[in-house]
């Protein structure tokens, strides 16, 4: 119980606009990382109006480096198609310093991001089709984010690249 009430007070901390959201979270309530950017947020970011749904894809603590993570996505069967956009939230843990320190995989490199929270790279690995951007990495404060968005036809590696730069941009601006 006492971790729980630490956990959400650190949330408050970070996002003084979510003190009523995570306040009444309870079960099958979005995650926090649900709460940084809105679809229509998403949306203007993006230029990509087909996207219905923010999901939480990760409670706290399940997510990659113990954060929770919400999944941003279009139609699944009729309707305007958006390509998935992933937002991670990780409070207090300098996960970004520490995928910093990890070995990479033969071929994969870290591309740092400049203007972009207080540290940020993309890890990329090569893929002859990637089916996802690279994951952004980003410091903002005292918590890490990262992201990662789909690849669809027509786009490719690096327009996509541009519009998670764009999406981490908006993010930082809220999480700072």
């Amino acid at each position: 119980m006492s971790r729980t009430i630490l956990l959400l007070g650190s949330i408050f901390t970070v996002f003084g606009t979510v003190d009523a959201f995570a306040a009444q979270r309870g079960p099958g309530a979005p995650a926090p990382a649900c709460a940084v950017l809105s679809l229509a947020e998403i949306k203007t970011i993006t230029g990509i109006q087909g996207y219905v749904n923010a999901s939480t894809g990760d409670e706290p603590g399940q997510g990659a480096g113990g954060g929770s993570s919400c999944q941003y996505t279009g139609a699944v069967f009729v309707g305007p198609k958006a390509p998935m956009v992933s937002l991670v939230l990780i409070p207090g843990k300098n996960w970004t310093a520490t995928a910093r320190t990890f070995k990479l995989a033969q071929g994969c490199n870290r591309e740092t991001v400049a203007g972009v929270g207080d540290d940020a790279f993309f890890e990329s690995c090569p893929a002859s089709k990637p089916l996802r951007s690279a994951p952004l990495y980003v410091k903002v404060g005292s918590n890490d984010l990262i992201f990662q968005m789909d690849i669809e036809a027509p786009v490719t590696e690096s327009t996509v690249r541009n519009t998670v730069i764009a999406i981490a941009k908006a993010a930082v601006a809220k999480v700072r």
